[in-house]
């Protein structure tokens, strides 16, 4: 089996350089008649759990490969025969996906609806379009492609007047910056792997590009604080062939998000070597935008304890609720009274010493007497707060991290030490390992593992 093809998807995972996200470019240079602008646009099919197609059934997963569109447009004044491109490329600068391409999905172009020029994936990033028929002033080349799967991309192009991207260049003009990241919309496609409510599971079936074991992707049945709101979309972007070996996994988190999801989900990596984790958000704030430029530093849990932390003896264990206060508590108080009969309780309390959330506070549990347990407060670097009476009383898979000072590295390997920001010795980990490396069943060639990971909190995952 083609290693590539296989990592292609990995889990949930389909596809993609981490590299520096291209920004806007300026006009100017070569004058406004040899300008142009780019938008690029995703067409994601969805099917539900029985496979027909849906635009808004929950549960619902992508259908790979996706198509996508870039629309080229030349904006040079009309009948200006010496602003006319001949060729051009796409590139994704800041991959998330990768172009995919056999006999029934090589990429096209055409303007007004007539084939036009040569379209060659000439590598996983970028198409080249040679030969060209001059695309004359405010005439727009419509290139149709095909992507491996979902996930979160940056795209740019260079463009110029003769057949084999020689002559004169062009410049990009009109592109619509988002102020919070300076980035231009036109120029992504976040392409949404598929939406689950509370207690949900998607199989994300190999995509024709992977021939990967098909993988879960499960949302818990609670967020971290037992609450459970909407339901949510999912991303994620697989730099595996292009970038260090790493995936990142997001959900939406902005308004009417849901930020405090708790998610379990694999990766597949061709060494049974366990994982290295990274996020970059501090506990209990939101997660990064779609496309940072933001390099995670990875904690390695050979010398960082991040296995999740066993849940009645149970690994893997998704939160879920103990009880709910019965008496509300305040930020000082240090014995709380728990509610455990049905249905407040979903799993039986744990003997002690076991640790809880309520709200976003961590609390370890020192004593548990029937109804009355005491707690320390605010462990994990959380703050104590007050909560009222029935608020959940949660478990916690998620571990801390140590208490001194520890190294990180970044995805090439250079070390940092100490582990920089959001790391802090004492804090409570945002991700953890659940179970794995195991070997996939049925054995594939070469030997491949999978590792369940449980995400509360925008995950980057490296695979060594």
């Amino acid at each position: 089996m083609n290693i590539r093809k296989l990592l292609s998807l990995m889990a949930v995972l389909a596809c993609a350089v981490f590299s520096l996200p291209g920004i806007a470019a300026k006009p100017g240079g070569n004058g406004t008649d040899k300008s142009y602008s780019l938008v690029v646009q995703a067409q994601a099919e969805y099917v539900d759990s029985n496979g027909d197609p849906t635009t808004d059934a929950i549960p619902r997963s992508v259908v790979a490969p996706v198509k996508v569109q870039a629309f080229l447009k030349n904006e040079a004044p009309p009948s200006t025969s010496a602003s006319n491109p001949g060729s051009w490329e796409l590139l994704i600068t800041n991959p998330g996906v990768t172009i995919f391409t056999d006999a029934t999905h090589q990429p096209s172009g055409a303007t007004n609806g007539v084939v036009n020029g040569t379209a060659v994936a000439t590598s996983p990033t970028r198409i080249l379009i040679t030969n060209m028929a001059p695309l004359k002033g405010k005439q727009v080349y419509v290139l149709t492609f095909y992507v491996t799967s979902c996930g979160d991309a940056l795209w740019n192009a260079n463009v110029n007047t003769g057949s084999s991207l020689n002559g004169d260049s062009f410049t990009r003009i009109n592109d619509t910056i988002d102020p919070a990241t300076g980035l231009a919309t036109n120029l992504q496609t976040l392409i949404s792997c598929g939406a689950l409510a509370c207690g949900n599971s998607v199989t994300l079936v190999a995509d024709e590009a992977s021939q990967s074991p098909a993988l879960v992707v499960t949302r818990g049945p609670y967020n971290s604080d037992g609450s459970c709101g909407a339901t949510s979309d999912f991303f994620a972007s697989n730099k595996l062939q292009t970038g260090n070996g790493q995936v990142h996994f997001r959900w939406p988190v902005g308004s009417g998000g849901q930020p405090l999801a708790a998610w379990a989900y694999n990766v597949v990596s061709t060494t049974s070597t366990p994982p290295k984790l990274a996020w970059l958000n501090s506990d209990g704030t939101k997660a990064t935008q779609a496309i940072t430029d933001k390099t995670p530093a990875y904690l390695d849990s050979a010398t960082i304890p991040l296995q999740c932390q066993l849940t009645n003896g149970q690994a893997g264990v998704l939160p879920a609720p103990y009880g709910i206060l019965s008496n509300s508590a305040n930020s000082n108080t240090t014995h709380i009274k728990v509610d455990t009969s049905s249905p407040n309780a979903v799993l039986p309390t744990p003997p002690a010493p076991f640790d809880i959330v309520i709200g976003t506070e961590r609390m370890r549990v020192t004593s548990a007497q029937n109804s009355t347990w005491t707690v320390v407060r605010a462990t994990g670097n959380t703050s104590a707060d007050s909560h009222p009476t029935g608020a959940k009383v949660m478990s916690t898979p998620l571990p801390l991290l140590p208490t001194t000072a520890f190294q990180a590295t970044l995805a090439d390997g250079t070390a940092v030490n100490p582990a920089p920001f959001p790391y802090v010795p004492g804090q409570q980990a945002q991700m953890c390992i659940a179970s794995g490396p195991t070997q996939v069943v049925p054995a594939t060639d070469p030997p491949t593992w999978s590792t369940t990971i449980i995400d509360i909190g925008d995950a980057w995952v490296k695979i060594n």
